[in-house]
């Protein structure tokens, strides 16, 4: 009872938020200040990813809320900062656009309710801990996501810097651009370039590092577009005071299960790519698992409120490293600072034009593509190529969450083929330098039987001979050797071919270590095909652990037990018994020889 007490405490250990709390006003000042700093640069992205996914310039900021007081406790890592990303607001354009209202509006219960559903999600899956399994994602595919996210996020955002409607699916944004150049707003696209260059400018000329460049660019597009009575598209009234509650509808879970998984997937993403990029910078290691709970019960609380979903977002957490923040209390002030525009500030940001919404989020596009494989694409090893192509492909074109099972699973593919052909490399540099020691073995055992038969007077020169003869014609040696897993397991089905005209199979499980449920299947097929045969089947140093998976799955009473031998010695000394009996009972005449009349 101790020991599994002992086990769930260490379980827990992980999930104990208290400690996230120790130390918080360690550094009120310097907190405080990077909070301020943070929310002025979450700002403008928080307003920008609401007015993109259609469901208003609010939803962004109740998202950005929930980040800061809700995922900034309990979040895995003291930088970590959340709020509304360009991947998840893709992904609610595309659950509001396929899951209308009858008269076309999107469908607010259906939205919200998914987006609950997907925090829910994400608290499961870091109560069970498979935060962990981010590290395995193979760097083609991630590249190959982020690549075709920045492409996919320019290519939406450009029909709002030319001021025009947002194309409604990345096939017409594509399609329709020679009509859009044709009908492009020069007052828009002027305060978009305007808004664009500052951005891009700020950080190398501005002697205010901690002032954000995107909220300047911001405040100069929309004081310039408002001084100058410029009719562009704007924001317009973004709504004020405490939310409109959104209690999720059960009889939609059902439906709603597949696109909250979407969610819940990019999430996972978006977030832990981003802790890896804090765990970088700040030289520590983030807390997965708390991660995700964190960011789950954001998002379950975005979605009661009328949020958008969101996830740890890597300009924020940069700018926070920067700014000096050391606790979470920097992410809470950022969400305190947040709720103050939209509880009374909110009628200022009505007349931001979409223009300079489009230049900062152009530039968030072009930084989210990953320059550093770009410029050396053509030289990736083939391999990796494919996989960043399809990646990049299926997400521009498909959607995000395909784009990244599928990249996963090519990926996955291809190391399964890697280490198959690399097993098979190791078994047969294995075979050369193990055949020198067996045919040693094979030798001394043959001069030893020559020796005991010379004793009658028989050459003991020709009877060596003969022995070796009968070794290397009449018996067949394999050696699996490491994990016998399902990607390494073909040669065995090549040895049954060479079965044909063996009396005996040595199989020397010296060098397996471990082995899966196809290795262990196939190592009792090849069994098998020999009994089938006529072929005696001998083990030699098969392990434990390997004697109890054979024998677990019934594929261990395919074997005699005399013929389960412990050393290769016994094996091969019990092989040439048989074969000499087999040789006996099929030539009694010809082989009463002394040779062959030893037991």
């Amino acid at each position: 009872m101790e020991r599994v007490t002992t086990s769930i405490r260490e379980y827990l250990k992980d999930f104990n938020f208290k400690e996230n709390l120790q130390g918080l006003t360690s550094h009120l000042r310097g907190d405080v200040l990077a909070g301020i700093t943070v929310a002025m640069v979450v700002l403008p992205m928080a307003l920008a990813f609401g007015v993109a996914s259609g469901l208003g310039a609010i939803a962004g900021m109740w998202s950005a809320v929930a980040a800061g007081l809700v995922a900034g406790p309990l979040s895995g890592s003291p930088w970590s900062v959340g709020g509304p990303t360009g991947p998840m607001t893709i992904q609610i354009l595309t659950i509001a656009q396929t899951h209308p209202l009858p008269d076309g509006s999107p469908n607010l219960v259906f939205i919200f309710t998914t987006i609950a559903l997907a925090g829910f999600i994400l608290i499961a899956l870091g109560l069970l801990k498979l935060g962990q399994f981010i590290k395995f994602t193979p760097y083609s595919v991630i590249s190959g996501f982020m690549t075709g996210l920045g492409f996919l996020y320019m290519l939406l955002q450009l029909n709002p810097f030319l001021g025009l409607p947002g194309a409604k699916s990345i096939t017409a944004a594509i399609t329709e651009l020679p009509s859009t150049f044709m009908h492009i707003s020069m007052p828009a696209v002027g305060i978009g370039i305007l808004t664009l260059l500052i951005v891009m400018l700020w950080p190398k000329i501005s002697p205010v590092t901690w002032l954000p460049g995107p909220l300047i660019g911001l405040f100069v597009g929309t004081a310039s577009s408002t001084l100058l009575g410029l009719d562009i598209p704007k924001i317009g009234d973004v709504p004020t005071g405490l939310p409109e509650l959104y209690l999720p509808n059960l009889e939609l879970l059902k439906e709603a299960f597949v696109p909250a998984a979407a969610l819940a997937g990019l999430c996972i993403f978006d977030s832990l790519l981003t802790c890896l990029i804090v765990d970088n910078m700040t030289g520590t290691h983030h807390n997965s698992d708390r991660e995700l709970v964190a960011q789950g019960s954001a998002n379950l609380f975005s979605g009661l409120v009328g949020g958008l979903g969101g996830a740890t977002n890597t300009m924020p957490c940069v700018v926070n490293i920067q700014s000096g923040a050391r606790t979470r209390l920097a992410s809470i002030m950022m969400g305190l600072v947040l709720l103050s525009f939209i509880l009374g500030l909110g009628t200022l940001a009505a007349s931001i034009p979409l223009s300079a919404l489009a230049g900062i989020l152009l530039k968030a596009g072009y930084d989210i593509l990953d320059m550093r494989v770009l410029p050396v694409v053509r030289r990736l090893p083939t391999s990796d190529l494919m996989v960043f192509g399809l990646v990049v492909v299926m997400t521009v074109f498909w959607n995000l969450l395909s784009a990244m099972a599928m990249g996963l699973a090519v990926a996955f593919f291809r190391f399964v083929k890697d280490q198959s052909d690399r097993y098979k490399a190791d078994l047969n540099q294995r075979d050369e330098n193990v055949k020198q020691e067996e045919e040693d073995l094979i030798f001394a055992f043959a001069r030893d039987r020559a020796r005991k038969v010379g004793q009658n007077g028989a050459n003991m020169g020709e009877i060596s001979g003969r022995f070796e003869h009968m070794v290397r014609d009449r018996i067949i040696i394999v050696r699996p050797h490491g994990p016998l897993f399902f990607g390494a397991i073909d040669w065995l089905n090549e040895t049954v071919e060479h079965l044909e005209g063996k009396d005996v199979l040595i199989i020397r499980c010296k060098w397996l270590d471990e082995l899966d449920l196809s290795g262990a299947y196939a190592l009792g097929d090849l069994i098998e095909a020999a009994n089938c045969r006529g072929v005696a089947v001998l083990t030699a140093g098969m392990s434990p652990r390997t004697r109890q998976v054979l024998a677990d799955l019934n594929e261990l009473s395919r074997l005699q037990k005399d013929y389960i031998c412990e050393h290769f010695n016994a094996a091969l000394d019990l092989a040439l018994q048989i074969v000499e009996k087999k040789m006996i009972e099929a030539e009694p005449q010809a082989h009463k020889e002394p040779v062959l009349a030893l037991s």
